[in-house]
């Protein structure tokens, strides 16, 4: 299920997509862009159901494509999308070449990449943000495995270079930040609250009513 929210967090809209373990979406000409993380759902078939599926808002199927410069029946999953408005193209955090691309919807083909950052572990969710690329970071402090363990963070790439050129660090243990999105200069995150390795035997860590997935 996709959710169209107000800024009060009232529920607007509901779509419903055939995307599996939908891990980095964005909105735009219309149509949602979910990206398919397959390959973590339980019993997945064999490919998983992974790419991206487009998506009109009465819940219409309109096309599931892969991920450039992989298998045609599995391009492997994505992390985090975004959409650039002034240019209708795609950007996409791509797992399996470890890039930022960024894609024509009408075309599928890539028009722009760079490499994401090899100095830090864990990379996730992605934002267009007027010439930068916003993305979800995280360092776990060597010898633990714990959410006290975990600095959540963000780092901030150049387009045109894909040079960092900023990284902040949140409080050590304060989120499990997933995805990032940009509105009116304001950056919003999503605390999925569930960092793989976490303990679940500590009833905070828990969901009530759901199995211990960790």
């Amino acid at each position: 299920a996709h959710w169209l929210l107000d800024w009060n967090g009232k529920l607007l809209h509901t779509v419903m997509t055939n995307c599996k373990d939908t891990s980095g979406m964005c909105f735009g000409d219309g149509f949602l862009w979910s990206g398919a993380n397959g390959a973590s759902v339980v019993n997945h078939p064999t490919p998983p159901i992974n790419g991206v599926f487009q998506t009109d808002m009465n819940g219409k199927q309109i096309s599931h494509r892969q991920i450039p410069f992989g298998p045609k029946e599995d391009g492997v999953a994505t992390h985090g999308m975004s959409w650039q408005e002034d240019v209708h193209k795609i950007w996409i955090d791509s797992n399996r070449v470890g890039t930022i691309m960024r894609i024509d919807p009408k075309t599928w083909e890539v028009d722009w990449m760079f490499p994401m950052t090899r100095t830090i572990q864990r990379l996730h969710g992605i934002a267009y943000d007027n010439g930068f690329i916003w993305q979800v970071c995280g360092i776990q402090k060597p010898g633990t495995s714990d959410y006290a363990g975990y600095t959540p963070g963000l780092v901030k790439y150049d387009i045109k270079t894909g040079r960092v050129v900023e990284q902040v660090d949140f409080v050590p243990g304060s989120a499990d930040i997933h995805d990032v999105t940009i509105n009116k200069g304001q950056l919003y995150g999503v605390d999925a609250g569930e960092h793989p390795g976490w303990s679940i035997d500590i009833p905070e860590y828990q969901h009530k009513g759901y199995p211990p997935l960790n």
